[in-house]
């Protein structure tokens, strides 16, 4: 009977030394945002054709985003999105996802200094395939959550982010005319 209680004890014992260690283990992973920036622009594009010319990988130009969506992030919106980047509330990181071939990112989000862009990352949905300046530590659910958060719907299917997000700009189209 004694060795039973000791056995559940030293049980207990190990499932806190190991939520302690994976706490420990989230506070050491390095900040993503590891350089100067003045201001981070989240948005929805619709058409990601307008500025893209075959390499996201290369220096963007923030004058060619023309059509979106966006929205200017908080300090705690950005502190959420370090937190996401850097890897420490990674969702689903042992999930398969199907990746494809199209690479259409109709949601980014670009770190600016001065104007300038000095980092930026670009998701595409429809194909869960990301890529920006360096690489994240975030899941596509991360992701997904982070701009559904900040009223920056997500869709798989063009036809419906296409549908949704010129209804929402007809209507800021309105709101001007009336003016």
């Amino acid at each position: 009977m004694i060795s039973i209680c000791l056995l559940f004890t030293n049980c207990k014992k190990d499932i806190s030394d190991k939520k302690v260690k994976n706490n420990t283990e989230q506070q050491k992973l390095k900040d993503y945002i590891d350089f100067q920036y003045d201001e981070v622009i989240a948005f929805a594009n619709i058409n990601p054709m307008d500025y893209y010319d075959g390499d996201f990988n290369k220096e963007l130009d923030i004058k060619k985003f023309k059509d979106t969506i966006s929205v200017k992030l908080n300090s705690a919106q950005i502190k959420e999105l370090n937190d996401i980047l850097s890897g420490r509330k990674n969702k689903n990181t042992d999930s398969a996802m199907q990746v494809a071939d199209c690479f259409y990112p109709r949601h980014s989000i670009l770190f600016l200094n001065q104007n300038k862009i000095v980092n930026h990352i670009v998701v595409c949905f429809e194909c869960n395939q990301v890529k920006g300046s360096k690489p994240t530590k975030a899941s596509m659910e991360n992701y997904q959550n982070f701009f559904n958060s900040l009223g920056l719907k997500m869709f798989d299917n063009p036809i419906e982010h296409s549908t949704y997000y010129d209804s929402i700009q007809q209507v800021h189209r309105n709101k001007i005319r009336q003016l």
